[in-house]
């Protein structure tokens, strides 16, 4: 690995996002106050918009999240990070994986590119291509934004070693309050997002 101080410096960057991310969800799954929890989403997008800039950053001297530069773990905390944050950096992010992938599949960490593809058109307001995204209504339930050409979703995934489709599982709850889970992928709903879905679920 060609840069092995920057490959611990966005693990760390990547741990703090989970963790962050983890305890926003447990307090969306449970809040009872929406101003508390409006404010508790706009810290979490400071606070994103800070560890992208860092990352991108370190992209920037790396020049490319190959495995080479940064191994695995390293380059998943680029691709988690973009996509975390607003389309201007992902788009970045994605590009460059897609050089990566282009020169030599076997040094990118091609797993990463359905969720970017499919956060990039879902900021666009686009349909998905892989089915990687899932948004909670308002009443915390899951539907997946619309999956062209659902039908081969599922071979599309496998060209990039994802596997199939299956129901969101959070982290934080327990699986007993994640009813969804015991259900048949068949009784998923598949739909366009309203504007305000797309807001809560993306933050812009």
């Amino acid at each position: 690995m060609k840069y092995p101080q920057y490959a611990q410096e966005l693990s760390q960057l990547l741990d703090a996002d989970q963790k962050e991310k983890k305890d926003f969800a447990r307090r969306f799954f449970t809040a009872k106050d929406n101003a508390q929890l409006e404010a508790d989403r706009q810290r979490l997008i400071a606070n994103t918009k800070n560890r992208t800039a860092r990352m991108l950053q370190i992209l920037d001297e790396i020049k490319e999240p190959s495995l080479s530069n940064v191994g695995d773990e390293g380059a998943l905390a680029i691709s988690v990070l973009a996509s975390h944050d607003e389309p201007a950096a992902l788009d970045i992010v994605l590009a460059s994986f897609q050089v990566v992938y282009d020169r030599d599949k076997n040094d990118c960490r091609y797993q990463s590119i359905p969720p970017m593809v499919d956060a990039s058109r879902l900021a666009k307001r686009q349909p998905q291509c892989f089915g990687t995204q899932w948004f909670f209504d308002k009443n915390k339930y899951p539907f997946l934004p619309i999956v062209e050409d659902f039908e081969h979703v599922n071979e599309r995934r496998g060209e990039y070693g994802i596997e199939p489709l299956r129901w969101p599982k959070s982290l934080a709850i327990p699986e007993s309050e994640q009813p969804w889970l015991a259900k048949p992928l068949k009784e998923l709903v598949m739909r366009e997002p309203t504007a305000e879905e797309y807001t809560a679920n993306l933050g812009y």
